[in-house]
């Protein structure tokens, strides 16, 4: 079968302690889930405003996959409003997109949903996500248990869903984990994370954490949240699935 192609547009403006962002732990998952003799991944640096075409990203077996961020998108970023733009011309042609965390909060923005601070507060670790009844149908979930799992590291949240939207996923703290509209896909936790990264993450911003939004008490109540995260298969296996469906084509 012909190898499928997959645009990584990497929005990461920050970088953990390694020196890694998006691209890297992308690449490391697809390597992870043996993707590498089936798809080819081209990453584009968004936030240096490099991104593919509409038509690069929805000829033949080709998806996109929009990646995490650090600030909401609402921020005056020079690249997020030609990345809405992709957003919205992808979905219009019938493209397969994937966004994850800041991806997904953008797809839903971009398609006319809303996104605001989450009143819940922050959400970041490894918890529990839950599947709707078509979350249980949908493809890109395959595999994944309703309560599995998943990474998470978030602030923001789609508070409603794009007109016609169909929601797959929910947990105590966003209502709206997952959802789809047509081939387009959003998944706010991150399935490319791997506890080692999450904890350079949490060691990124532990003072954060800390002082400013008390989501710890100190500093042994972090060093505690950090040996708490776990791997989560069924969560990265989304990457997989989401490859599946643009071979299936």
């Amino acid at each position: 079968m012909e190898r499928s192609r997959i645009h990584l547009i990497d929005v990461t403006d920050f970088r953990l302690s390694d020196g890694s962002g998006s691209a890297e732990w992308f690449t490391g998952a697809f390597e992870k889930l043996g993707l590498g003799g089936e798809a080819d991944l081209i990453i584009h640096d968004g936030t240096a405003g490099e991104f593919p075409s509409a038509e690069d990203c929805c000829c033949g077996r080709t998806g996109t996959i929009v990646s995490g961020s650090h600030g909401p998108v609402w921020e005056e970023k020079e690249w997020i409003p030609p990345l809405m733009d992709l957003i919205r011309e992808i979905h219009a042609r019938q493209g397969w997109l994937l966004g994850v965390c800041f991806g997904h909060q953008a797809l839903g923005h971009a398609l006319g949903g809303e996104v605001v601070m989450n009143p819940r507060g922050r959400e970041m670790g490894t918890v529990p996500v839950y599947l709707t009844e078509e979350g249980k149908k949908s493809p890109l979930l395959a595999g994944f248990v309703s309560g599995d799992m998943a990474s998470l590291a978030h602030r923001t949240h789609v508070s409603r869903l794009p007109e016609g939207a169909v929601r797959l996923a929910y947990n105590q703290m966003t209502p709206n984990q997952a959802f789809v509209t047509g081939r387009s896909y959003g998944y706010q936790p991150h399935p490319e994370l791997t506890p080692h990264h999450l904890r350079l993450m949490t060691d990124l911003y532990g003072s954060v954490l800390i002082r400013k939004e008390k989501f710890v008490d100190d500093q042994q109540h972090l060093d505690d949240f950090r040996e708490s995260f776990v791997e989560t298969p069924s969560s990265m296996a989304v990457l997989r699935n989401f490859a599946a469906m643009i071979r299936s084509e």
